[in-house]
């Protein structure tokens, strides 16, 4: 692509980027960020809509697999100790994901990861608010990943518009 094409649609995929963040200021967002990390999902994984629900399902499941991390860890502690709950927790969290990479629709494996991490970072980060809890997250932290695949789908069908005129 020549730098000529290339100008257009960066410039409005950046403005489209600097709109989604005012509004987010202004709905006051705390975790501006996260959408971001859906939307580069959404080109890691082709930037294509047939694959958007692989990637709703994957960034859902890692997302829910965050949650049952932290549930598992105190009973976990309770056997092995605080030092190794954790480890032990992530561990099998991480085991299952990877089990169900063969499953077509639970096969994308990167969008479990960057869900699963997120959840952690938006929960210990203190992004839900100070009465936020592993559970009452959950409804917000799903939305703004979903705003991201929406940006990803956005961004890529403005592209597919721009280019050709060009």
């Amino acid at each position: 692509m020549r730098f000529v094409q290339l100008l257009p649609t960066a410039v409005a995929i950046a403005l489209t980027a600097a709109v989604y963040v005012l509004i987010a200021q202004y709905f006051q967002v705390s975790a501006l960020w996260l959408p971001f990390i859906s939307w580069a999902l959404y080109f890691i994984a082709g930037g294509k809509p047939s694959e958007l629900p692989k990637e709703i399902a994957g960034l859902t499941n890692g997302m829910i697999f965050g949650y049952l991390t932290l549930i598992a860890v105190l009973p976990i502690s309770n056997l092995t100790g605080e030092t190794l709950a954790m480890p032990v927790a992530v561990f099998f969290a991480a085991l299952f994901i990877l089990l169900l990479e063969p499953i077509k629709l639970f096969s994308m494996t990167p969008a479990y990861f960057l869900s699963y991490t997120s959840y952690f970072a938006y929960f210990f980060g203190g992004f839900g608010g100070e009465k936020a809890t592993s559970f009452n997250i959950i409804p917000m932290f799903w939305i703004l990943l979903m705003v991201g695949l929406g940006l990803g789908f956005f961004t890529a069908e403005l592209r597919k518009k721009i280019l050709p005129r060009i």
